[in-house]
């Protein structure tokens, strides 16, 4: 089973219109569209987990399904927090992305099983859970199914470890999050985005794994403490899971192959990511 993991995309409805990412936003995710359309043969489906728009307007959320309908492949989606939350229910069910809402829902794959949660707060760049969702993620988690569960959500459950990124990612409800994780008889896989870095972790027993922003990146000077975060001029990439029958789990970086524009990233808005 194999599947891409992209985050943070902030389609907006035009060029510069609000946009927390860059001017050739809208160039960037068609490059990145592009480069998952030519690997498409060798992929499952597509997890994007959250901030589809920056500006959750019909337009953009309309604009994303334009530039991902060449795609041959299953989309499942999360909201994030740029994407309302109320607006991404309201416009991903009504368009071409409804099929892959995982809200609230577990969708089996066979090898994989995908559990989304939704964890945002509208007009709030912190998270939380609810007790259904956390009920949810307790049932699951103590199936006798085989197959490797994977948790989609777009805050990360855990602190990155520099000051900024830790602000934004608290989650209301990570404590039981965690306690349900650490108990189970098979941990499971979580998928997040948000902070706009890759991050890899060992948290509670389950694998964890931010996807970054292939739109755009942020970095500091240092990999942890209170300095500055900035957006980054570094290689665009998401990341692509292997997961075989025996547990066997590759992650491999995929760099975006080109994009339209190359124009240094201007502006950045750390506090709203």
């Amino acid at each position: 089973m194999r599947f891409a993991h992209i985050s943070d995309l902030h389609v907006c409805s035009g060029p510069a219109a609000g946009a927390t990412a860059r001017e050739d936003i809208i160039a960037t995710v068609e490059a990145l569209a592009g480069d998952l359309a030519r690997i498409a043969g060798c992929l499952d489906f597509i997890v994007l987990s959250g901030d589809m728009t920056d500006d959750a307007r019909p337009e953009s959320f309309r604009k994303l399904e334009e530039l991902f309908a060449p795609l041959a492949l299953p989309i499942f989606t999360v909201p994030g927090n740029h994407d309302g939350p109320a607006a991404y229910f309201r416009e991903v069910a009504s368009g071409r992305l409804a099929e892959g809402d995982l809200t609230g829902r577990v969708v089996d794959l066979g090898a994989v099983r995908l559990l989304g949660l939704d964890t945002c707060v509208e007009n709030e760049a912190t998270g939380a859970l609810s007790a259904q969702a956390l009920d949810l993620v307790a049932r699951e988690l103590d199936s006798n199914d085989l197959s490797q569960l994977i948790i989609v959500m777009h805050h990360p459950p855990f602190a990155p470890g520099l000051r900024q990124f830790d602000e934004i990612v608290r989650l209301e409800g990570a404590a039981e999050l965690a306690r349900l994780v650490a108990g189970a008889a098979r941990a499971p896989i979580v998928l997040s985005g948000h902070v706009h870095r890759a991050y890899q972790a060992r948290w509670n027993g389950a694998n964890c794994f931010v996807a970054g922003s292939a739109v755009l990146p942020f970095t500091a000077e240092h990999p942890y403490g209170d300095g500055p975060i900035r957006p980054s001029a570094e290689q665009r990439c998401y990341f692509v899971h292997a997961i075989d029958a025996d547990g066997m789990h590759v992650v491999t970086p995929q760099p975006v192959r080109s994009v339209a524009s190359a124009r240094e990233p201007t502006r950045a808005d750390p506090d709203g990511v």
